[in-house]
């Protein structure tokens, strides 16, 4: 009777341990798992419009630039929002996507901030939400793969695209994001594709 007394007794000791292991690494997981939600729910409260497109027509290899095609695409971009005040311009880390915002940049002299391509869009709101600061009219150029994400990143919770066809390179997506809602505007530009 003794041996199970003392075993139990040893049980509760080391329960007691674990029960405070298991406690703060739930806790930590957690509150990991709320501060992530909360920073993925952040809406920009004030007035705020973002132009998302694909980047241009592409050249073929590991990271190519855009083509003779894609570089009269990003012309059109340009004739497109050169007057829509734009005073951000987020790329992926991919060239062809810088190349597509290169004349609006170089022509108004705007900052660029780069955001890692994911088709989360996680990456890109983090970048938004850190980086972005009071840019009320922003340039986000990205991927097939990838823009469905941000569009719904950027407010548009119900777009229900999950990839735009490999083909399309002329959709300008405009997310107007006004006291926390956001809303969709599509339209086109440039020689259809």
């Amino acid at each position: 009777m003794r041996f199970f007394a003392g075993a139990i007794d040893r049980l509760k000791s080391n329960c007691f341990f674990m029960n405070k292991y298991y406690f703060s690494f739930f806790l930590i997981a957690a509150l990991s798992f709320t501060v992530e939600t909360i920073y993925a729910q952040q809406v920009y409260t004030g007035k705020r419009t973002l132009y998302i497109v694909r980047h241009a027509e592409k050249d073929t290899g590991t990271n190519p630039a855009i083509s003779t095609a894609g570089k009269q695409r990003a012309g059109d971009l340009y004739r497109s929002l050169k007057n829509k005040k734009i005073d951000l311009i987020m790329a992926s880390q991919y060239r062809r996507t810088g190349m597509t915002a290169d004349s609006i940049r170089l022509y108004q002299g705007i900052d660029s901030i780069q955001y890692k391509a994911d088709e989360s869009g996680d990456d890109f709101l983090k970048t938004l939400l850190q980086r972005a600061g009071k840019a009320k009219n922003i340039l986000v150029v990205g991927h097939s793969n990838t823009l469905p994400a941000i569009i719904r990143k950027a407010g548009v919770t119900t777009f229900s695209i999950k990839e735009l066809p490999e083909t399309e390179f002329d959709n300008l997506f405009m997310v107007i994001q006004k006291k926390g809602k956001a809303k969709l505007k599509q339209k086109k530009y440039g020689k259809p594709s």
